[in-house]
């Protein structure tokens, strides 16, 4: 059984993806909900409101009154329940595996309803193109890529290791591809190319905003999913994505991905960012401490609504600014314009007299008033950010067949060699007894590792397994793991460098976490370690270097698994030695 239902803040169902079997189990546990002669294919979200609507109310009181919500729980039969929210939006994961799992798979859910939706989630006005892209990238991660890619267990880009002679060829076809775009008129701009699902590389327009390790994992996520049905792949798609975390414009970034499908398995994605970052980032920004004073007023915490209505009426100065001055354009736009400003001018009275007086009959005037605020920022944000009407797609393919000819001499190789990327054979020698490994940049979300071939020592249970278990020791601050089982020794590292590739000490990690479990400022993600869902290493990253300047530090992952002969010590050195090597091969220091 496996599903996952979204609820809005007036409990309605917005979302909703079960297989076949938690259906049938609905079914049979509620028949008495369903009209006559129904089947378990005909529920929907009036039965399902009926069904959960004790557990939505009562997480929505944990939350008013004791901002202590339900994270998970487990009922009988093994079946479990994870819960997250976004924006007023609660969404329940529900299945037949352990709660980490759930979370995990609830937090990458999350990731791509922001990825696929901005800010303007689940809104009447998006197309039914985002609900189909949705309800396939999950049914892909699910079904399919998460049980069998190592790439999509560790939340990492699989990096093809390339000469310096074919990796100017393709930097070469990529500018041409930029170059092109340009005289098209598009000027932020990106080109990324992949073989057999590896990264190959990217080129960027100085104008554009740089990409974060989490949307290049969303991208290859999202272009797995569409290359599942096996059909030609030649798409455009509206998507938002998150930009590195250090620029003042990211969180929400309007773009158009076109995915082509080139000659022997090579793809081809170019991004086409169309909208005023300025107005996208603050009006996002606008949303989230919107939602915030939303909840301090359920909960009734005055004190804390201050400071929370104050960073509102910045942000909502910055979207209007930003709007002045992006001179956008259009009777709609003006139109919606004059009501959201006449909307925030009556809140922002009200909430003066409130700060002022501290009445309970205040508050349920803003509270009642809020909704059509909402419904304002809702309409202004559809009509300024998500509006690609007016940028030229048509030659979009004729650029993706401009890097498909430059690139006819070597996309075979490329082809061979994505197969073949990177072989545990080749390591054997200077490492005897290593079976597997994993080298991750979390910074840039690149992954050097041997393909799991079906020959091989190491089973995918068994990497499945290390991978959740070093997880777990990390949420409690260690960052380095060892232990044995009968067959294999595994070891596990993270550690962190500075830009010219030195080695950085961090805080006390062990120290921290006991030190944050009396604390608020406690580091206590929602999800489980990995990118999609939130980037947990760039969190982690400033809370070991909180001084350090914001993108300054890289963080690195290394997984080793050897025979179970090889010692500690041996392993250790082992693993010192290849972080090194293959540091030389990929030019991390570049």
């Amino acid at each position: 059984m496996n599903g996952l239902i979204v609820f809005n803040s007036a409990n309605d169902v917005v979302f909703q993806q079960l297989n076949t079997a938690l259906a049938e189990h609905f079914f049979a546990k509620n028949a008495d909900l369903f009209p006559e002669n129904a089947t378990a294919s005909s529920i929907d979200g009036n039965i399902i409101l009926q069904i959960f609507s004790p557990i939505i109310n009562s997480q929505r009181i944990m939350h008013c009154q004791f901002d202590n919500t339900y994270s998970s729980f487990q009922c009988e039969n093994g079946l479990n329940f994870a819960f997250g929210d976004l924006l007023g939006y609660s969404f329940i994961k529900i299945g037949q595996r352990p709660v980490e799992i759930l979370k995990r798979h609830l937090g990458v859910a999350i990731a791509l309803v922001r990825h696929l939706y901005g800010a303007n989630l689940f809104a009447t006005q998006a197309s039914s193109v985002q609900e189909e892209l949705l309800s396939t990238c999950l049914q892909s991660y699910e079904e399919h890529l998460w049980d069998e890619e190592q790439a999509l267990l560790l939340e990492a880009l699989p990096r093809l290791l390339i000469n310096n002679e074919l990796n100017r060829v393709v930097h070469s076809a990529l500018d041409g591809a930029l170059e092109r775009l340009r005289d098209l008129g598009h000027q932020r701009i990106h080109a990324l190319l992949f073989a057999s699902n590896k990264f190959v590389d990217s080129a960027t327009s100085k104008q554009a905003l740089a990409l974060s390790a989490t949307d290049l994992v969303f991208l290859t996520l999202l272009s797995r999913s569409l290359q599942r049905d096996g059909r030609q792949l030649n798409r455009s798609v509206a998507v938002f994505l998150q930009g590195v975390s250090h620029d003042p414009h990211s969180g929400c970034v309007p773009c158009i991905a076109h995915l082509s499908q080139l000659s022997k398995g090579v793809l081809l994605v170019q991004l086409v960012e169309y909208a005023n970052l300025q107005v996208a980032s603050s009006m996002y920004d606008t949303f989230f401490v919107l939602q915030k004073i939303i909840t301090l007023q359920m909960q009734g915490d005055a004190d804390a609504m201050k400071p929370t209505y104050d960073s509102l009426e910045s942000f909502v100065k910055q979207t209007l600014d930003a709007l002045k001055r992006s001179k956008l354009k259009g009777d709609e736009v003006d139109t919606s314009l004059k009501k959201f400003i006449a909307k925030w001018d009556n809140l922002k009275k009200m909430y003066g007299d409130f700060f002022r007086s501290v009445e309970r009959e205040l508050l349920v005037r803003i509270e009642s008033n809020i909704p059509s605020f909402m419904d304002e920022l809702k309409q202004l944000f559809t009509l300024t950010c998500c509006d690609s009407s007016g940028i030229a797609l048509d030659q979009l393919p004729e650029v993706a067949s401009l890097v498909e000819g430059k690139m006819l001499e070597i996309s075979e190789f490329l082809a061979v060699k994505a197969e073949r990327n990177i072989t545990i054979d080749a390591y054997l020698e200077d490492f005897p007894g290593l079976i597997h490994f994993v080298y991750v940049n979390r910074s840039t979300g690149l992954m050097i590792a041997p393909d799991l071939r079906p020959n091989q020592l190491i089973s995918k249970k068994s990497l499945w397994s290390m991978v959740e278990f070093t997880r777990n020791y990390l949420k409690k601050g260690h960052t380095t793991v060892m232990w044995k089982d009968k067959t294999f020794n595994y070891s596990y590292f993270l550690w962190f460098e500075d830009k010219s590739g030195g080695p950085m000490k961090s805080i006390d990690m062990q120290q921290h976490v006991v030190a944050s479990l009396s604390s608020n400022n406690a580091f206590k993600p929602q999800f489980e370690p990995g990118l999609l869902a939130a980037d947990y290493y760039q969190q982690l990253t400033e809370i070991c270097f909180p001084k350090a300047s914001p993108g300054k530090v890289k963080c690195y992952e290394l997984f080793c698994i050897h025979l179970g002969l090889v010692t500690s010590t041996c392993a250790v050195e082992h693993s010192r030695r290849l972080a090194a090597t293959i540091a030389d091969v990929a030019d991390e220091n570049n």
